[in-house]
């Protein structure tokens, strides 16, 4: 067991074994600043030690996946993490990735543009490459563009997807379907007409007015605005059929039953405050919660004699344990006790809120806590270290001082 974690908090409504055995995509849903990088990295590590052929995609900009799987730079393509600390792993394998927006964009237009010739003038275009690199929606589009490749693909046993970071966990599912909406059939036509171009002194010559202000956004954004946006769309109309039917499918596959929604919280007010939108919403979408992780828990952590202990007898204990490390004029001992009962007040809040979280989830539900830990999860035996948070405990997998594994 690996020393420098603190003991398993209390489990309830079981351990995720079964819902990684049981899944082909598992989805990490949540605000950003919660976790949800390290704990998508730790259950498809999990999944890989257990025998399966997993694979992580993040779309965190701050590539801490790639820090905690040791693996250096990890990019728009798979990259196989190696497996070496963990001898007795079942026989599975791990691949990591990180979407590249803009790489991904290009990619994806080198492969459906009619020609190359079409494709080079749809990577120079600038709103092309505002839409590909800043647009709205664009980011999360394209992870669920490549969680499709990477499904359709069948490389892999489980894919394990870490949502980009957003205010609302629900913004993964539904910014995508506002960017299919302005890629509309609709809007195509309105832009290119039967020859090809809309046609920018076609426009000013229709309406004075309407080109008078397009002028003036073209000054203020540096973009020759209607012009550059039309033959976008005119080299892009191509494309747009084969953009739907993907989406459709992929949009379909997060509502097969072999794919699970993971939500990854904090005990914060602010972020716990979003479970009864989210749930519903989801639940509207055909695509449940199957479970919640409850990360950065704080735990009173007293022994059972010390919680029975009155201020001043506490008060007598710390100061018989430091003396004769107390500077004079030094109160060590009064600040030890003051820092004790502010940890003892926010693990209470966070338990409060933990079982109000509950009762508005319900009881099938799995919900695992994971405490505040004292280091950061930084390589692959601290992600193994987090399996006796995540798993259930007949099967869960433990690291202990010599980087060897025990199921």
């Amino acid at each position: 067991m690996n020393p420098d974690l603190p003991p398993a908090s209390p489990r309830r409504g079981g351990g995720l074994a079964d819902l990684l055995a049981g899944h082909r995509v598992l989805v990490c849903v949540g605000s950003g600043g919660v976790g949800k990088t390290t704990m998508a990295a730790s259950l498809a590590l999990a999944a890989a030690l257990s025998g399966s052929r997993a694979i992580v995609l993040t779309i965190d900009p701050a590539r801490r996946l790639a820090d905690s799987l040791g693996v250096g730079p990890i990019g728009n393509a798979p990259r196989p993490v190696p497996l070496d600390p963990f001898p007795n792993a079942k026989g599975g394998s791990l691949d990591a990735m990180m979407l590249d927006q803009k790489g991904s964009w290009d990619a994806l237009v080198e492969r459906h543009a009619p020609t190359p010739e079409i494709a080079a003038r749809i990577r120079k275009n600038p709103f092309y490459q505002q839409l590909s690199e800043t647009f709205a929606g664009s980011q999360e589009y394209m992870a669920v563009e490549q969680l499709g490749a990477l499904v359709a693909s069948g490389r892999w046993d489980l894919v394990v997807v870490d949502t980009p970071p957003s205010q609302h966990a629900i913004d993964f599912l539904e910014a995508p379907q506002r960017l299919l909406g302005f890629l509309d059939r609709q809007v195509v036509r309105w832009f290119v007409s039967p020859t090809g171009g809309f046609g920018w002194s076609a426009f000013q010559a229709m309406n004075r007015t309407a080109g008078f202000l397009l002028r003036r956004l073209e000054e203020a954004t540096g973009l020759a605005t209607l012009g550059q946006v039309g033959d976008f769309f005119n080299d892009m109309s191509g494309l747009f059929d084969g953009f739907e039917e993907r989406f459709h499918r992929v949009m379909g596959l997060l509502r097969d039953p072999a794919t699970a929604f993971l939500l990854v919280a904090s005990p914060d007010e602010q972020v716990l405050g979003q479970v009864e939108f989210l749930s519903g919403r989801m639940a509207a979408m055909e695509m449940p919660l199957k479970g919640v992780i409850m990360n950065r828990v704080h735990d009173a952590g007293l022994a059972p004699g010390l919680e029975r202990l009155g201020d001043a007898e506490r008060r007598d204990l710390l100061e018989a344990g430091l003396r004769g490390q107390q500077p004079d004029g030094e109160d060590l001992a009064g600040r030890l006790l003051a820092n004790l009962k502010a940890h003892q007040v926010r693990a209470r809040g966070d338990a409060l809120r933990i079982e109000n979280f509950r009762d508005d989830l319900g009881l099938d539900t799995p919900l695992l806590q994971v405490p505040e830990l004292d280091g950061d999860v930084h390589d692959l035996r601290s992600l193994a270290g987090l399996h006796r948070y995540l798993l259930a405990e007949a099967s869960a997998t433990e690291v202990d001082g010599d980087a060897q594994i025990r199921s």
